[in-house]
């Protein structure tokens, strides 16, 4: 993905989510200094600005990342660390449940009530488990099988998790 025209940059690695840095409060001013000092310039230049995936942060910290400007950071595998995010794989099925429901039925709006294919009352309660994503009670897992201490985009699920939140007492009904 070219990051930033102006700068020539093109990475061919994993997209690193600039939603997910974790440090010490000196590590974590350090890295939002960095941030801020390339992100004005790249709001200078309107070849790096504005436009799709340039000039916004994600493009920015994965260019900083990629190129050593963040000398002490480290990048920990997605599922095997504190963070489980889960925005593009969510925002994969949500679509892919909608197409289905389009061919289907004819209406994409369905996906809104129509439960996630695999779903069974009191097994799997929102999201099937060939998505290997929950455990048999619906909570989010690490590679390992244990359940992900932090869920980060999980609202990239869209109305489908609601009711699974509500019911297992982890927000407000």
């Amino acid at each position: 993905m070219e990051l930033c025209k102006y700068k020539g940059l093109v990475i061919d690695d994993i997209m690193l989510c600039s939603g997910t840095t974790i440090g010490t409060r000196e590590a974590i001013l350090e890295y939002l200094g960095i941030m801020h000092q390339e992100m004005s310039e790249w709001m200078k230049n309107p070849k790096c600005c504005c436009n799709k995936m340039n000039g916004d942060d994600q493009s920015i910290h994965n260019y900083l990342f990629y190129t050593g400007r963040f000398p002490n950071a480290t990048s920990i595998p997605n599922r095997f660390g504190i963070v489980h995010t889960v925005g593009k794989q969510a925002a994969e099925i949500y679509k892919a449940h909608e197409k289905n429901l389009v061919r289907s039925r004819g209406d994409k709006d369905l996906a809104k009530v129509v439960p996630f294919p695999g779903t069974k009352d009191g097994e799997n309660p929102w999201l099937g488990p060939e998505f290997d994503l929950v455990d048999n009670e619906g909570f989010f897992m690490d590679y390992d099988g244990s359940r992900s201490k932090v869920v980060h985009q999980w609202d990239r699920f869209r109305d489908k998790i609601q009711p699974w939140l509500k019911t297992s007492g982890l927000v407000d009904p």
